[in-house]
């Protein structure tokens, strides 16, 4: 029985650690390191704008602004950040930008320079961010960024069940054969 007990604490710790190295993860990239793919000024503003993937693909893309002013590199805290995602369509021959949905980037108090927004593109393609910054103490600004999601790299089907089928027989059979021989073990324990 203190087999039984050692063994669950042993589970119970591991669960624990694990769940604690895990956890720790937050943000791929501080305030110290953030790498802007590229600035643009806009009004009063500089804005570092990036994006995780650096190639987006169709699903959640996590886009990260950090405005400064523009003449004196200051970096705003209190602004007010919308990112519309602006679809860029063909028709008839000509390019056309349709507002597809929108977000608001906030930042955190551990990160305050930094304005983070996690947005989902449901189709691939090219797509135009509007960014539109308003802070109560420096102004307002907004401008455009290109972005290109590409298509997800597996296109849903078959395989993925197929795959989980056999997984599943494979730990059901493995369960039943443990279940078979531990029977035959008790029983060959009582009978000898």
């Amino acid at each position: 029985m203190t087999r039984i007990f050692r063994n669950f604490g042993l589970a119970v710790a591991l669960c624990v650690l694990s769940a604690g190295l895990t956890g720790t993860v937050v943000w791929a990239q501080s305030d110290e390191d953030f790498d802007p793919l590229f600035v643009r000024t806009a009004g009063d503003f500089e804005v570092g704008v990036r994006w995780l993937p650096p190639a987006p693909q169709v699903g959640i893309v996590n886009v990260a602004l950090k405005p400064t002013i523009a003449a004196t590199g200051e970096p705003v805290t209190d602004a007010r950040v919308l990112i519309v995602a602006e679809h860029s369509l063909v028709v008839n021959g000509e390019s056309v930008i349709e507002p597809d949905f929108e977000v608001v980037a906030v930042n955190n108090p551990e990160e305050p320079t930094v304005y983070r927004a996690n947005m989902k593109f449901e189709e691939a393609g090219n797509w135009v961010l509007h960014i539109q910054i308003d802070s109560p103490t420096s102004g307002q600004a907004d401008f455009r960024a290109p972005i290109v999601t590409l298509p997800p790299p597996i296109e849903p089907g078959l395989e993925g069940g197929w795959v989980f089928l056999g997984i599943v027989i494979v730990l059901s059979a493995g369960s039943i054969y443990l279940v078979i021989s531990s029977r035959r073990a008790r029983a060959a324990r009582e009978a000898g």
